[in-house]
């Protein structure tokens, strides 16, 4: 879809303006959208990725997205991008370093993203000092991301890693504060599997921290989730 199709409707400017991209130049601001396209994903519908391609970079309009690398049956996250955050799914090339590693991109919720041209890109930092300071800031924002959520994958007690990827994932629907996931997602985010999540959660509900509703989970207690979350992990938070 065009970016002329959806620029009043989907807010770009205002995304863009929160973004690491809202000092790129005018000319360059144009160029860039001029040839980006717009994906307007459903809940749990994955961004489309060119078999060619070699790296994606993009920005939420509106939304909450997931970007994963995956082997075999596991996930792990890299990050969440939501509304006016900027993104990147790395291209993962053959080798002995990363040998069955794939990487992608989820939408979590109803999710409109623009995606910009590799080349196009590619060309305007080489020429705009404005696009490549954008891209420095974007990629060290993502990479602190992923790093720590890399390391609380790899350190934290689960129950942490879980009650954190509830809270990132959550969103406002009314006067209740949702995750419109399913437990295996929970699972890949967490770098976990299906039967140890359900029986966390099992856990959560009985403790009145989260409890399940029209198929989504709910959070009731903000303020514990946060505590879990953000460790230690004690036996009276649970």
């Amino acid at each position: 879809m065009s970016i002329s199709d959806l620029r009043t409707e989907t807010g770009i400017s205002a995304a863009w303006a929160d973004s690491a991209y809202a000092d790129v130049s005018e000319e360059s601001k144009a160029i860039l959208l001029e040839t980006a396209t717009v994906h307007v994903l459903e809940s749990a519908e994955l961004i489309p990725l060119s078999s060619t391609c070699t790296g994606t970079a993009g920005l939420v309009i509106d939304g909450l997205l997931r970007v994963y690398v995956t082997s075999g049956q596991r996930q792990v996250t890299l990050q969440y991008a939501t509304t006016g955050q900027e993104f990147g799914i790395p291209q993962l090339k053959p080798g002995t370093s990363n040998q069955g590693l794939t990487a992608g991109g989820k939408a979590l919720i109803d999710t409109s993203v623009v995606m910009f041209s590799p080349s196009t890109l590619a060309m305007q930092m080489e020429r705009d000092r404005t696009v490549q300071d954008a891209v420095i800031r974007g990629l060290m924002h993502a990479h602190h991301l992923s790093v720590s959520l890399l390391a609380e994958n790899v350190l934290a007690p689960l129950r942490q890693r879980v009650a954190r990827h509830l809270l990132d994932m959550a969103v406002k629907d009314g006067k209740h504060v949702v995750v419109p996931v399913t437990v295996q997602d929970l699972a890949d985010a967490t770098g976990s599997v299906r039967e140890v999540v359900t029986r966390l959660l099992k856990t959560m509900r009985d403790n009145d921290l989260i409890r399940r509703e029209a198929g989504r989970l709910v959070l009731q207690d903000m303020r514990r989730l946060h505590a879990v979350a953000t460790g230690p992990a004690d036996d009276h938070l649970l």
